[in-house]
């Protein structure tokens, strides 16, 4: 092919766990349900950084052919053609840097770097090279957000004015809960929740919206201090924040992220406000997208109407690839889709386009993070 690529493609996968099980099984399921799109990924390689028990495990688990110690082997070898890098966070600058000079393509778990800066390096250094490569914001391909996105696109719900979103878990709610349980404090993805989970509600309002002109944020966290197997430890990282923002566009919007919010297990929702109507959705309802429109033919019945969007008959956002009609689809789906997307594109090297997530997007994302924690020390609104 004219990228020197031959169908399949060669999947090097950096990283043994949570993440790890979600793309092989992206991998795994895109090649038959994405079957007519002739999206054939070819698992090539899986690596631990320190055990090689770890990664023979993961080889036999996940469907390798290979199981190896070191991100390096994967990058030495000819049979790769993207390196798929779902390591922990602080290591992802570095493996999508060393990547992108190997000649490989990249998928990158969010977020792109430990800070804006090196997000911005990372990107300009991707732009240079001319390789495909995506950052990890996988819930812009769920059925239901890109049904959003395409209403707001077409003109149909009039001028976009505003955006409110929240993402919220309950991972630190609770007083007794151990630093060492703490994704957010503790370990590989301490970097608090504002380039954790806050990092998908940043970019989600960026994909509907357009871009965030300015930041005025508070970051909390309730809990400094917490208890280990070692004894008191202070933890580094936010457990809640909020922002309100000013688009580009003219619109306004605020964001929250918070990991004590008790109940919540991984509950995302926006509503968008239109001059011609609403749109709401929420993770915990995943197959709806909440739509009131103000020309409704029947006036009798106007009101806010909960859209199934599994109904492919009404030509939805990638259904047409799932189930039969109102058969529901899983928080999975959206990384099926978004890297079956990525390698269709790149064993045809085709243009990605602005669907999936750029490592520009995924700069801009940790820009506006580090603007809320700015905001927030200083008092003072950032611009963008």
């Amino acid at each position: 092919m004219s990228n020197g690529i031959t169908n399949p493609v060669g999947v090097g996968l950096v990283g043994t766990g949570f993440m790890a099980k979600v793309h092989s099984n992206a991998y795994h399921t895109m090649k038959y349900m994405f079957y007519d799109n002739q999206v054939k990924p070819r698992l090539v390689s899986i690596c631990s950084e320190h055990s090689f028990e770890r990664a023979n495990e993961a080889k036999e688990r996940y469907g390798f052919e290979q199981g190896v110690v070191g991100y390096q082997n994967i990058l030495n070898n000819e049979a790769v053609d993207v390196v798929d890098i779902c390591s922990g966070d602080a290591s992802h600058m570095k493996i999508a840097m060393e990547s992108l000079k190997a000649g490989k393509h990249v998928v990158c778990e969010k977020p792109l770097a430990a800070n804006s800066q090196d997000a911005k390096t990372l990107y300009e250094f991707a732009k240079a090279q001319k390789k495909f490569a995506i950052c990890g914001f996988n819930y812009r391909f769920i059925p239901a957000v890109l049904l959003a996105k395409q209403l707001i696109d077409s003109g149909i719900m009039g001028k976009p004015y505003s955006f409110n979103g929240s993402y919220l878990q309950d991972t630190g709610a609770f007083e007794e809960v151990p630093y060492e349980k703490l994704w957010y404090a503790s370990g590989p993805k301490s970097s608090g929740v504002s380039y954790g989970i806050g990092g998908h509600l940043i970019d989600m309002a960026r994909f509907l919206m357009g871009e965030i002109a300015g930041v005025s944020g508070m970051t909390a966290n309730y809990n400094p201090v917490r208890m280990s197997k070692d004894g008191p430890k202070t933890v580094p990282g936010e457990e809640d924040a909020v922002a309100v923002v000013a688009f580009k566009s003219g619109g306004i919007g605020t964001l929250r992220f918070a990991t004590i919010a008790a109940g919540r297990k991984n509950c995302l929702r926006f509503e968008i406000s239109c001059s011609k109507g609403t749109l709401v959705f929420n993770l915990e309802e995943i197959n709806y997208l909440r739509v009131f429109y103000k020309e409704t033919p029947v006036k009798q019945i106007s009101g806010f109407t909960d859209v199934n969007v599994t109904q492919v008959d009404r030509d939805h956002p990638f259904m047409g690839v799932w189930w039969p009609r109102g058969h529901g689809i899983g928080w999975e789906h959206a990384h099926i889709n978004e890297l079956a997307y990525f390698i269709e594109h790149v064993a045809k090297n085709e243009p990605l386009g602005t669907l999936a997530a750029s490592f520009y997007d995924g700069y801009q994302a940790a820009r506006i993070a580090d603007a809320i924690k700015e905001s927030s020390e200083t008092g003072e609104r950032i611009l963008l």
